[in-house]
Order: C-alpha cells, then structure tokens, then sequence
C-alpha cells in the first residue's frame, strides 16, 4: 500500500512537470512564430564588401539534389564563391556539381577531399575546403546539399554577422516530407518540435547545414584544430564557440526547407544516429532532454495505465484523475501543434507545400503521443553503444568522441579540384518522388556567355 501510495504521487509529480513543461513549451513556440515572423517581414540592407567563401559538403545522391545546389548559386549576394567538396570524382554528386559549375554565374570551386582515415568524411572535406581558402576571403559559411536556402538566405547570414556580438550565426532545417508515410511524418514532427525551440536570443547551438562566421574568429578559436579525429562538425563548433565565449544566434531567414523520404526503418536508423553524435558531443543537453523525455512519457502513458486500472478495479476516481491530465496535457499538445503548423506555412514557400506537406503538418498537430513514445524509446535506445553508420561508413568513437577506427571499402588521396574542366557523362538518377523545389530564376547562364566565365583550374 504504502510503495503504491509512493508510486502515485510520483505520477502526479510528473503529471505535473509535463503539464507546465507543454504551457511553457507551447509559449516558446508562439513567441517563436511572432520573431520568425517580424524577421522574415524586416527587409535589411546588406553592405557586400565582404567576401564569402560559401562551402557545401556533398556525397551521394540527395532528393533533389540538383536544385539544392542550384538555390546556392541563386543568392542575393554578389561577392561570393561557391566551394563543392567531395571524396572523389566517382561520386555521383560530381558530375551534377561539374555540370552548375561549368555554367554558374558566380565562381565555382570543386574541392575532392579524398577519404577519411580519422576523421569523419564530411568534417575532412570541411578540413580540406577551409584549408584553401583565397587569401581575400573574411565569412565563411557553410550549407548541407540535402537543403534548399531561399536567395535571401546568405546576405541576412552576413547582415547578422556584421554586428560585433555573435561569434556565429545559425539556421535549422524543416522538413518537406515527399510522401505522407507514417516514418516521415514521425520524422517531420519530431523535428519540427526542436526546430520550435530556436528563438531570439544567443545561447543556441550551430546546426551544420545552415551556418556561418568570419574568418578571423574562426581561425583564431580553432575550430579545425577542434575538428580533427572527430565525426560531428556542429556540435564540435559549437563547444569550441561557447568555450571562446561566443554567441550564437539563430536567424529565421536561415531556416532551410530540406526535402527528405524515409522509410520507417531508415527514419529510426537516422533518428538513432542523431542521438549516439547527441550523446557523445552534447552530453550534457543530451541527458537533460532525455531526463524530460522520460518524464513527460512516464505521465502520459502512465495516465493511460491508470485508466484501466480504474476500470478494472472499479475506482472511477483514478480513471477521472487521468483522463483529465489526459486531456490538459493533450490540449495543449494540440495547441502546441497549430502553432507549429503556422510556422510550417512561414517557412516553407507556398509552390513547395504539397498534400503530403498537409498531412504531415497535420499529424505534427494530433499525433504527439506517438511522436513522444517513439522518440522516448529511441533516445533510450542511444544510451549505449558508440558505432555510427553514416552515408555508407561505420565510425567507432570512443566516449570523447574521438574515432577510433572507419570501415570502408576505397581510399584516395587528397587533391584540390576546381570548377569544371572536363566534362564526364554521367547521367543524372531520378525518382518517381521528387519535389518541386525549383529556383525563382534560371540559374544556368545563356551559352553566349558561357566564355566568359572564369574558369579555376588546378594550375592556377
């Protein structure tokens, strides 16, 4: 009696932190909403004088990937260079990089990194890219090729780093889903729920496909020295900014529209990965959301264990104590839900929007209990082991994050490439789910002009 009593009254404590943890919650993501919203309605006059050496990471073929490289030639920004970085020519990214270089209206680079023997590949070609950066370069950004920026995206990166305080500024992705399957739209909702959490202020953490700082705090904090033998790029940057002492501010405008199609078992597959390089780099904030997760899943299904405890004991008193935490908590889950959902149509351009767009927003609103279980049991599952597969290669780290060892199957050597100087015919894979995430402008130049654009070749 006396243990049961115990129990009891722990649910009502949990009952009680999830209920003011979904307000409080539910509050950030409407003063979120109201920020992104006068951000992305302030129209901000961007000096540029400042050269930007702008560096895209790709391997493999992204869902549209094509037109995600496209939008990166397409900024309202006139004094940049684009720098593509692969592991090797082979890459089928390379030939659809060779083709926008070979025609692109703003200086193109193609870096081929080679392989990776200590460090995760796309930190290496990270590595690599900043290494041979030109001499007249003062940012530095930084953008995954799975994501698709508006053309406003790099000048209100730079217009925010013009003032002296943040040492860097951030965006985040939100989700497209191609198909309303239920692996997407667990996806779509769980990470729609972190990106609900960015708002106005500093203390942020750097996601790496949407990012940039200058030059000289980059080099002077020594973020690449940080970067070797590791496998995470943000979270890396993102504790050597906070041991500097810099800020990091998220921007709206940065939020990225990212196209993706996952299968059930890949969602949990990448999920998982998410967590472990959580875990690892970010332990700290990493135990903090799971200690919530925990906690929030044990009121909710908890709540719903005491229901049918009450029917089966005939204690109708519990059934009502639950089903009314039951439905607190769900309101405001709901209202949580819409409150996103108007976000999603902030974000994402209206030609992008499609049914599966709707549905999965619309499962973002009611399906909350099965994203909580479902990202519960995940994180749970991220507590052990130290193995990540990305993109084809197994990392082992050990518990600093160090890797330890990368299984793969060809190696190459390093080489500094540049924008096209032959031609390969590859011909470009399709699939039957791709998006419309297509430019506001043709990026391609006429093929008059194509003459007179600058050709960087190896012996420059």
């Amino acid at each position: 009696m006396y243990l049961t009593t115990i129990t009891f009254w722990v649910w009502v404590a949990a009952c009680a932190f999830a209920l003011v943890q979904s307000f409080l919650l539910g509050l950030h993501a409407w003063e979120h909403r109201r920020f992104a919203r006068r951000r992305l309605s302030d129209p901000r006059p961007v000096d540029q004088s400042w050269r930007i050496a702008l560096l895209s990471p790709c391997k493999g073929m992204d869902l549209e990937l094509e037109r995600n490289l496209e939008h990166l030639l397409l900024q309202d920004y006139s004094n940049y260079e684009v720098i593509f970085i692969v592991e090797s020519k082979d890459d089928p990214a390379y030939p659809i990089i060779q083709r926008l270089a070979e025609r692109s209206r703003v200086p193109v680079r193609i870096a081929i990194s080679g392989v990776a023997e200590h460090t995760g590949q796309k930190v290496h070609n990270l590595l690599v890219a900043t290494e041979h950066l030109e001499s007249d370069i003062e940012l530095i950004a930084f953008v995954d090729s799975d994501t698709c920026p508006s053309p406003e995206w790099l000048g209100r990166m730079v217009a925010r780093l013009y003032r002296p305080v943040p040492g860097a500024v951030t965006g985040y992705r939100w989700y497209v889903p191609a198909r309303a399957t239920i692996g997407n739209c667990l996806l779509y909702s769980i990470n729609t729920s972190i990106a609900a959490l960015l708002g106005a202020g500093s203390q942020h953490i750097v996601w790496g496909g949407s990012w940039a700082m200058r030059r000289s705090e980059f080099e002077s904090i020594g973020i690449r020295d940080a970067w070797k033998n590791t496998l995470s790029d943000d979270l890396v940057a993102t504790r050597t900014l906070h041991a500097a002492n810099l800020q990091i501010e998220y921007e709206p405008v940065c939020m990225t529209a990212s196209p993706m199609d996952y299968s059930f078992s890949g969602m949990l597959q990448f999920l998982r990965r998410q967590h472990l390089i959580g875990r690892i780099y970010a332990p700290r904030l990493w135990y903090q959301s799971l200690a919530t997760m925990l906690i929030a899943s044990t009121a909710v299904f908890g709540a719903v264990g005491l229901v049918c405890v009450g029917q089966i004991l005939g204690r109708p008193n519990l059934s009502i104590s639950a089903v009314t935490f039951l439905a607190a908590w769900y309101g405001l889950q709901i209202s949580r839900g819409l409150t996103r959902r108007d976000l999603a149509r902030v974000y994402v351009p209206g030609e992008v929007w499609s049914q599966a767009m709707s549905r999965a927003a619309w499962f973002d609103v009611f399906g909350a209990p099965l994203s909580l279980i479902v990202n519960t049991l995940v994180m749970c599952g991220a507590c052990w082991g130290s193995r990540i597969l990305w993109r084809g290669i197994t990392y082992d780290l050990d518990q600093q994050g160090r890797i330890l060892k990368v299984t793969r199957d060809t190696k190459s050597n390093p080489v500094l490439s540049t924008s096209a100087t032959e031609t390969t015919q590859v011909e470009e894979s399709r699939t039957d789910r791709q998006l419309r995430f297509d430019p506001p402008q043709s990026v391609l130049e006429s093929q008059e002009r194509l003459d007179r654009i600058t050709i960087l070749d190896d012996n420059d």
